[in-house]
C-alpha cells in the first residue's frame, strides 16, 4: 500500500469519526412539527418558559415561549416525545406527545401553576426585616414579625431566642426568660441558648436556677470568655464576690489571653484584701488590654496598692 493511499484512508477514518457523533446527535430530526402556547392559571401568556424536548434514544433540544406565550419546533422525527415546561416560580409540567411525520399535531395548550414559595426563603426574608427593626430598637415591631413567622411555621422555633431578645430590650425579663426556656427545650444542643438563659437568670437574681442551667454546659464547649465574665459581673453586682470569683477563674483558665477576666478578678481580690493577687492581675490586664476603657482605673488602683 502506498503512503498516499494510507493517507487517504486515515483522513477518511477521521472524517467518519467526526461525522458519526454529529449524525447521532441529530437523530431526532425529521419532518414532524409541534407547537402551542403556555399560560398561567389565570390564562395570562407566559414568556420565557423553557420547553425541553426529548426523544428517548435519539436526542434532545429545547425552545422558549415568546411574549405571547407561544412556541414551535419543526423538523422533528416521529416517536413519543417527552416535553418539560419549566419556568422559575412555577411547577414543572411534563407531557408525552406522539408525533407522526405526515400528521399534524393540534396546538398544545399548557397551563403552569405557580409553585409554593420555599418556606426557608420566606422565613429568611422576614428575619432580615426583623433584624433591621431590632437594630433600630423597634422591639415591638420586630417581635410582631417573629411571632408571625412562628404562627405560620411552628417548626421555626429558632425565632424563640430572637423573641426573647425583643423582650430583654424592653426590660421584660420574665418574658425573655420564658422564650429562652422554650428555645432550650426545643433544641438543647444549642449551648448559646443555655448560656444566655443562665446569664439572664443570674442577672435577675435567680442565681441558683441560673447556675443549674450553666452547669449543664460543658465548659470546654464555651467559645467566648465573655460568657464567664458576664456571669461573674452579674454575681458581683449582687454582692456575691465568692461566686463571681469562680467564673472569672474559669474565664482565665479557658482563655488566658482574656484581659477582662483578670481585671474583674483583681476587683474581687481587692475586696478580699489580697493585694498581691490583685496587683498581679491588674498588671496582667494592662499587658493584655492597655487601651481598654478600664485601663485608667487599673493604673490608678496599682498606684494605690502598697
Amino acid at each position: 500500500m502506498s503512503s498516499s493511499t494510507f493517507l487517504r484512508i486515515t483522513v477518511f477514518a477521521v472524517v467518519v469519526a467526526l461525522v458519526a457523533p454529529a449524525a447521532h446527535a441529530q437523530a431526532w430530526r425529521g419532518m414532524g412539527h409541534l407547537g402551542g402556547n403556555v399560560t398561567d392559571e389565570q390564562g395570562k401568556p407566559l414568556e420565557g418558559v423553557t420547553i425541553k424536548f426529548d426523544l428517548p434514544g435519539s436526542g434532545a433540544t429545547q425552545a422558549k415561549t415568546d411574549k405571547k406565550g407561544e412556541w414551535a419546533l419543526g423538523g422533528i422525527a416521529r416517536g413519543a416525545w417527552h416535553l418539560d415546561f419549566e419556568k422559575p416560580g412555577y411547577e414543572t409540567v411534563r407531557i408525552t406527545v406522539p408525533v407522526e411525520e405526515l400528521s399534524r399535531v393540534p396546538p398544545i395548550q399548557t397551563r403552569l401553576k405557580a409553585s409554593a414559595p420555599d418556606p426557608n426563603d420566606v422565613i429568611q426574608g422576614e428575619l432580615l426585616k426583623a433584624a433591621a427593626l431590632l437594630n433600630e430598637k423597634k422591639f415591638p415591631e420586630a417581635r410582631a414579625i417573629y411571632e408571625s413567622v412562628l404562627a405560620k411555621y411552628p417548626q421555626a422555633y429558632q425565632v424563640e431566642p430572637l423573641i426573647a431578645r425583643t423582650y430583654y430590650g424592653e426590660k421584660q425579663f420574665d418574658r425573655a426568660i420564658e422564650h429562652l426556656k422554650i428555645a432550650v427545650e426545643k433544641n438543647p444542643a444549642v449551648i448559646e441558648h443555655k448560656l444566655l438563659l443562665g446569664n439572664i437568670l443570674i442577672e435577675q437574681g435567680r442565681a441558683e436556677e441560673g447556675r443549674q442551667v450553666l452547669a449543664s454546659v460543658d465548659d470546654a464547649a464555651v467559645k467566648d470568655p465573655t460568657t464567664f465574665v458576664n456571669v461573674g459581673i452579674s454575681l458581683l453586682n449582687q454582692n456575691k464576690p465568692d461566686e463571681a470569683l469562680g467564673y472569672f477563674e474559669k474565664a482565665i483558665a479557658r482563655f488566658p489571653q482574656s484581659g477582662d477576666a483578670y481585671y474583674y478578678r483583681a476587683l474581687v481580690r481587692l475586696q478580699k484584701s489580697d493585694m498581691e493577687g490583685a496587683k498581679a492581675d491588674l498588671k496582667r490586664f494592662l499587658e493584655l488590654a492597655p487601651n481598654a476603657p478600664e485601663a485608667a482605673a487599673a493604673r490608678k488602683a496599682l498606684e494605690q496598692i502598697k
